[in-house]
Formats: C-alpha cells, structure tokens, sequence
C-alpha cells in the first residue's frame, strides 16, 4: 500500500518514540525503505532525541526548550509542506476550469466558405451549417459593405448541431436589396440591414482577424476603405446592389 509522505511526516515523531501501533509501524518501515527524503527526516528526528536525552538532569529546562523547538520546527516544516500542497492543488483546479471553460464555451473554430457548403438558390442562400450561436458580421466603416462569417464553440457544436443533409436558409437576397433602396429616413430596429448598404461578404478563417481590424481605422476614411477593398478582394461576394 503506498503512503504519502505527508502522512509519514505526521507519523515520524510517534514513530521514532514508538507510540504508534504495529500496524501503523509496519507502513512506515515500508515507506522509508523507498523515500530517502523521509528517512532523512527520521534522522534528524532520532539526533535531536539523542541529544535531548544526554543533556537530561541539570540541563533539564534547556532540554525541554530544545524538545519544543525541535517539535515547533517539525510541526512547522510539516505545516508549510501542507500548505503548498493544498495551494498547488487550488491553483491547477482553477487552471484547469479556465482553460477547460475557455475551451468549451470561448474558443471560435471559424468555418470555411467550403466547409460551410454556401449556395444561392430561388433569390436565397443557404448552409449546411445550422446558423444558430454561429453567425457573425461586421459592417464597413462606410456602412456600404457588411461582412458575415460562421463560427462555432464546443458548446455551440454540442448544443445546435449541423446536418450535412440539411440546407438552413441564411439570408433572403431581396431583404439585401430593400435595405439599399430604403431611404435614410426609414425607420428600422436592430434586426434590420443597414440602409445602404451596397456588397455582402463571406469571410473565411484566414481573413477574420482582419475583418475585425476594419474600425481601427474610423478616424482614418481613406485608409479605412482602403482596408475594405483590400479584404472584400480576398472574401466570396454573396450579394451586390449593383
């Protein structure tokens, strides 16, 4: 049966005074016939008592400090070990939830044009990818051109599953179409497309962080459109007004 130190550093004291029980003495002597560590401990334990006990009589008082000293400093030693343990303990259970829920719940897989299987049909476009928990956008700086991509988490994969079997509408062409022509002053809530709006795009995974880059450059109108052209030449057009 294999002990922890931690448990034979508790004994140890009991053990060299011979107070623990037979049982308990044979798992030590087990234990320290493998852990040098351990039995060096026993050591230092056995001088101190020698020592105590040849300074016995007139030097009784002082013996008695010793004693304490020696237990306060094993006690001590004992405690810290504990200690560090249990901290080291905690802070891999943390470690581990964070990554474990950054992983699970955080962690973006964007998919690939290809990978999500995007056609055009009857004035509609369609994925074999189920758009739930998945759809993101990113309007221009010009809010003339808006760019969509699929994403997913573990979590998102788990929860809204996809049928490579099943097409799931995405967007309506003609609800593209509406929000170019509609006037500035048409009312519309934060369902609806952005009046005006001119292109779509896909984006595939390796133009995201891009993508995302766009507003960096709001104070800037001309290098901000001249990152728009650079990164709508590089996605799928899915729909135009023109």
């Amino acid at each position: 049966m294999k002990i922890s130190c931690n448990i034979i550093e508790d004994l140890l004291p009991l053990y060299v005074d011979d107070m623990v029980s037979e049982d308990s003495k044979q798992l030590v002597e087990e234990h320290l016939k493998a852990c040098p560590t351990c039995r060096r401990m026993q050591e230092e334990i056995m001088r101190e008592n020698h020592l105590t006990d040849a300074k016995k009589g007139s030097d009784s008082v002082q013996t008695n400090k010793m004693e304490a000293e020696l237990l306060k400093k094993i006690r001590c030693k004992i405690r810290k070990k504990r200690i560090a343990s249990v901290l080291l303990a905690v802070a891999i259970v943390l470690a581990a939830g964070g990554i474990g829920h950054y992983w699970y719940y955080d962690k973006e897989n964007y998919i690939s044009w290809d990978e999500a299987n995007i056609s055009v049909k009857d004035g509609k476009v369609y994925s074999t990818v189920n758009p739930l928990g998945r759809m993101k956008s990113i309007l221009s700086v010009d809010q003339k051109n808006m760019f969509y991509m699929l994403s997913e988490t573990m979590w998102t994969h788990k929860e809204y599953p996809s049928d490579s079997n099943t097409e799931n509408e995405l967007w309506n062409l003609q609800d593209f179409q509406e929000a170019y022509e509609r006037g500035a002053e048409t009312d519309t809530d934060e369902t609806s497309f952005p009046t005006g709006i001119e292109h779509v795009y896909y984006v595939d995974p390796e133009n995201v962080k891009e993508a995302f880059k766009l507003w960096d450059y709001q104070d800037e109108p001309e290098k901000a459109q001249q990152k728009e052209e650079e990164l709508a030449a590089k996605c799928h057009l899915i729909w135009s007004a023109y």
